[in-house]
């Protein structure tokens, strides 16, 4: 339609056997810029999309990365439960003696208890031999 348009425009201005060949020059022209604009998108646009390369070495690059991440957590994590056995060691020990000082207060108290109660027996026998004899 176009081309149309063109020869009947220079049909007026060239006569027509020129307006033919001036049209099919131009027609071709126009064709053949479209084809190398075409290629140079396509070239532009291929430069801007990762290839399977690009894509193989970001995989790799986040594997490693995934990798030392995950060295670095498990490090972490075994310095953590170090310092947890550590601090459960001390509070285990913490425990044992306050259990030993108590173990010791109650035998101190049991003795205490059982001396009295043999000063008490004692003095109820002599209180009771006193009072049988007299």
């Amino acid at each position: 339609m176009g081309e149309l348009k063109l020869y009947k425009a220079l049909e007026e201005a060239l006569g027509s056997e020129k307006a033919k060949e001036v049209t099919e020059a131009i027609v071709e022209l126009v064709k053949d810029k479209k084809i190398e604009l075409k290629n140079e998108l396509k070239e532009e646009l291929t430069k801007e999309l990762a290839t399977k390369y690009d894509l193989k070495l970001t995989e790799q690059s986040l594997r490693a990365l995934i990798e030392q991440c995950r060295g670095e957590l498990q490090t972490q994590i075994e310095q953590v439960r170090t310092e947890l056995k550590t601090e459960i060691e001390q509070v285990r020990g913490e425990l044992k003696a306050e259990i030993q000082q108590v173990k010791s207060e109650l035998l101190k108290w049991l003795i205490v208890l059982f001396i009295g109660q043999a000063t008490f027996i004692v003095g109820l026998v002599f209180t009771l031999v006193k009072l049988l004899k007299g």
